[in-house]
C-alpha cells in the first residue's frame, strides 16, 4: 500500500513538472495586452502599435494595445502595477514616469521596483522649431529676440513637466532670457496653436514636427541630439548652434508587474528585439520620426530611468523649475 502511494505521489510530481514545464513552452497561449498612457494617434501610441505587431508574429500570439490616458501615465502604469504578474500585460514606461517619480508626492508606484523591465524600444529626439510669423530662422535669431522683448514669445508644450517644457526652461536658463511658458494637453494641440501662430515657438518630437517642416509650415532652427539628425540632415544640433546641449530625449519601453516569470521576461524581450530590429519596422518608425533602441534590456531600461530621474532633479535644482505632473 505504502509503495502505491509513493509511486503515485511520484506521478502526481513528475505531471506537475511537466506541466509547469508545458505551460513554460507554450507561453503565451492567448493574447498579450500592452497597456498605453496616451490616446491612440499620438507618437507614443503609433510606436507601440508597430512594435506590438511584429511582436505577434514572434510570439505567435495577438498583441493588443489598451489605450488608458491621463495622469502623466500613471493610469496606466497602476494598472499594469496591479495586475498578475503572468506576462500577459506591459506597461508602456519612460521619461513620463521619471517626471512622475520626483514630482508625485504619492505615486501610485514605484517605476523603479513595481515592475520586471522587458527593454527600451524606442527614443524620439526633439527639434527646436519656430513659426514662419516670427522672421526667427536660428537659435541665435530665437535668443535675439527674447533678449529685446522679454517673455514675449511664447512656447508651447506637450504638458507641465513634459520633454517639450523642461528643454524650453532649459534653454531660457542657460541662454539668461524670459520665455513665456503655454502648457497643452499633448503634442497634438501644441503643434495645431503653433501652425496657428498662437504660440511662437515648441521643442518637438521630430515625429511630430518632421512633416510641416518639410512642408515649410514650421522652421526648424536646432536639435536636441548630439549628432545632426538623418530626417533633418541640414538642422544644425543645438551645440552646432552655439547653445549648451538640451540632454532631454522622448523614450519608452516596456516592463510587465513585478514577480512576472523571468523565462517569461525573457521570452517578451526576444520578441522585442527581434521587432525592432525588422526593416519593415524600423521604416514604419522612421516614418514618424521614431528610432528603435537596439540591445537594450531590463539593465538598460533601469538605467535609463535612473539617469532620467537625476537629470531632472538636476534641473529642478538649477532653475528652481518645480517639476509637477503633466502630458
Amino acid at each position: 500500500m505504502l509503495k502505491r502511494i509513493a509511486k503515485l505521489t511520484g506521478a502526481i510530481a513528475v505531471a506537475s513538472v511537466l506541466a509547469g514545464t508545458a505551460q513554460a513552452e507554450t507561453f503565451p497561449d492567448h493574447p498579450v495586452r500592452i497597456v498605453v498612457g496616451f490616446a491612440a494617434g499620438g507618437a507614443s501610441d503609433v510606436a507601440a502599435r508597430v512594435i506590438a505587431n511584429a511582436m505577434s508574429s514572434s510570439l505567435g500570439q495577438q498583441v493588443v494595445i489598451d489605450n488608458r490616458p491621463g495622469a502623466s501615465t500613471s493610469i496606466a502604469g497602476d494598472i499594469v502595477a496591479k495586475s498578475p504578474p503572468d506576462g500577459y500585460t506591459l506597461f508602456q514606461a519612460g521619461n513620463a514616469n521619471a517626471v512622475n517619480a520626483i514630482s508625485t508626492p504619492k505615486p501610485p508606484f514605484d517605476v523603479l521596483t513595481a515592475f520586471a523591465p522587458v527593454g527600451v524600444a524606442i527614443t524620439s529626439p526633439s527639434v527646436l522649431v519656430a513659426h514662419p510669423s516670427t522672421g526667427i530662422k536660428s537659435v541665435k535669431d530665437l535668443i535675439a529676440a527674447a533678449k529685446a522683448k522679454p517673455g514675449e514669445i511664447m512656447y508651447g508644450s506637450s504638458g507641465v513637466s513634459a520633454v517639450s517644457h523642461l528643454a524650453g526652461e532649459v534653454l531660457a536658463y542657460e541662454e539668461k532670457i524670459k520665455l513665456t511658458h503655454v502648457p497643452y494637453k499633448g503634442s497634438s494641440q501644441a503643434t495645431t496653436d503653433l501652425l496657428a501662430g498662437r504660440v511662437q515657438i515648441m521643442f518637438a518630437p521630430i515625429s511630430t514636427a518632421l512633416p510641416f517642416v518639410k512642408d515649410g509650415k514650421l522652421i526648424a532652427l536646432a536639435t536636441t541630439s548630439p549628432q545632426r539628425d538623418v530626417d533633418l540632415p541640414d538642422v544644425p544640433t543645438l551645440e552646432e548652434a552655439g547653445v549648451k546641449r538640451i540632454d532631454l530625449s522622448i523614450w519608452s519601453g516596456f516592463v510587465a508587474p513585478k514577480g512576472t516569470p523571468a523565462d517569461r521576461v525573457a521570452k517578451l524581450g526576444e520578441a522585442l528585439q527581434t521587432a525592432l530590429k525588422s526593416d519593415d519596422v524600423r521604416k514604419q518608425l522612421a516614418a514618424h520620426g521614431i528610432k528603435p533602441v537596439i540591445g537594450a534590456g531590463p539593465d538598460a531600461f533601469l538605467k535609463h530611468m535612473k539617469d532620467d530621474i537625476e537629470k531632472l532633479q538636476q534641473i529642478s535644482a538649477a532653475t528652481g523649475m518645480k517639476l509637477g505632473s503633466g502630458e
